[in-house]
């Protein structure tokens, strides 16, 4: 469930149950939701984001954060694929709890890239959910919220 989640302010500060609640539950946002991960201290250290954009106004974010082993992901593609289901995951508990739908960004390339040979069944798994679903250059979550957030 959403609200057992740790999640945290950009400050770092614990959000409160009643506040994720509330975010949630505001129609005058659209909720976005990506991963990230980068290697730190030799684990792979995950990051989640929900962002909520008030349109022309600006918008707020909470993260998650956890660790897996090294060797729980010793390819490329085992990763991006860790990233995607943690994204669904966290939208599809949005949509089961509280009836909204975000986007869900990906942190992949249509350039080439290493991730860019990703694109295409990543896409279509979030597709495959429901959740309309953005890549670089427009996956903006994942490719600087939960970025910044997994370092």
């Amino acid at each position: 469930m959403l609200s057992t989640r740790k999640w945290r302010w950009p400050s770092g500060e614990m959000a409160r149950t009643e506040d994720v609640e509330s975010l949630m539950k505001d129609n005058n946002v659209q909720l976005f939701v990506g991963s990230d991960s980068h290697m730190l201290g030799g684990q792979w250290v995950f990051a989640t984001v929900i962002a909520a954009y008030y349109p022309g106004k600006g918008g707020r974010f909470l993260y998650v954060r956890d660790q897996a082993k090294k060797s729980d992901f010793r390819h490329l593609q085992q990763r991006l694929t860790e990233e995607a289901v943690r994204s669904v995951t966290i939208a599809n508990e949005i949509r089961d709890e509280f009836g909204r739908d975000p986007e869900v960004h990906l942190d992949l390339n249509t350039a080439v890239h290493k991730s860019s040979k990703y694109v295409k069944e990543l896409t279509a798994m979030v597709g495959a959910y429901g959740f309309k679903c953005q890549v670089k250059p427009d996956s903006w979550v994942s490719s600087t919220l939960a970025d910044k957030s997994a370092r």
